[in-house]
């Protein structure tokens, strides 16, 4: 089971003094594994980051990214060093920066990241989820490792022109690590795929994964979108977390 640094729904109260950098964070913890997409399985540590440009109908983390409080750089190093998280991080556990929409909060998500690298002389091997809404400064970009790109379907209850940026997937496309991971339950969820998607990416950055916040909701869908992943020629990942802990949080 993981380890908290910062649980979730903490009901931190504002303590940033003006002029300090600070993240809003809902919750950090470590010692999991990524559950999703093309790096599932690899162990993991997960900053959640206030705060979200969307609100899916299937969302399991509302609760949780919608709550949360301001940690100053400092503080987060600390609680980080104190959790032992630098020395994991430098053998080889995934930063899975996430959220809610985590670039939000980009320009301050850069300077932590750029302090982080300046204070331990390296670089974690860091992951981003991204709703492909918001377009991503090129000072973020060349930090990052892997792009879970997500865009959202009609299934996800958000208005076409909140969820749908063909700006920001054309100029995700062609970025190094980037893959696209889309949440499917039905047939008309792939012919959405084809029409607004496909014809923007190639063929082989494209996952499917089944809807389902629970155990039961996963495996009442899984079959169906493993055959029709097979059938047009895309991966397909399961969600391991909801697996493994079924609909827990922090882990």
């Amino acid at each position: 089971m993981a380890l908290s640094i910062i649980k979730a729904n903490p009901m931190r109260e504002k303590v940033v003094w003006e002029g300090e950098d600070y993240l809003r964070v809902s919750e950090f913890f470590y010692d999991t594994i990524q559950g999703e997409g093309i790096t599932a399985g690899c162990p993991a540590a997960f900053l959640r980051l206030q705060g979200c440009t969307l609100n899916c109908s299937y969302c399991d983390t509302t609760s949780i990214w919608k709550s949360g409080g301001e940690y100053t750089f400092d503080e987060l190093f600390e609680l980080m060093e104190q959790a032992r998280l630098i020395e994991k991080l430098a053998n080889g556990q995934h930063l899975v920066i996430t959220g809610g929409s985590p670039l939000i909060q980009q320009e301050k998500l850069v300077r932590f990241l750029t302090e982080f690298k300046r204070l331990y002389a390296f670089k974690p091997f860091i992951e981003i989820e991204n709703e492909c809404v918001l377009l991503p400064l090129h000072e973020l970009t060349v930090l990052v490792n892997i792009w879970n790109n997500s865009p959202k379907l009609c299934n996800s209850g958000n208005a076409w022109f909140r969820r749908y940026n063909l700006e920001v997937i054309k100029h995700m496309v062609p970025k190094h690590g980037a893959w696209f991971k889309f949440v499917v339950s039905t047939k008309e969820d792939w012919y959405e795929i084809e029409k607004d998607f496909k014809p923007y990416m190639n063929p082989d950055q494209i996952i499917l994964m089944p809807q389902g916040a629970t155990r039961k909701e996963l495996e009442s869908n899984k079959e169906f979108v493993v055959n029709l992943a097979i059938e047009n020629n895309v991966r397909y990942c399961s969600r391991e977390q909801v697996v493994l802990w079924d609909d827990k949080i922090g882990v």
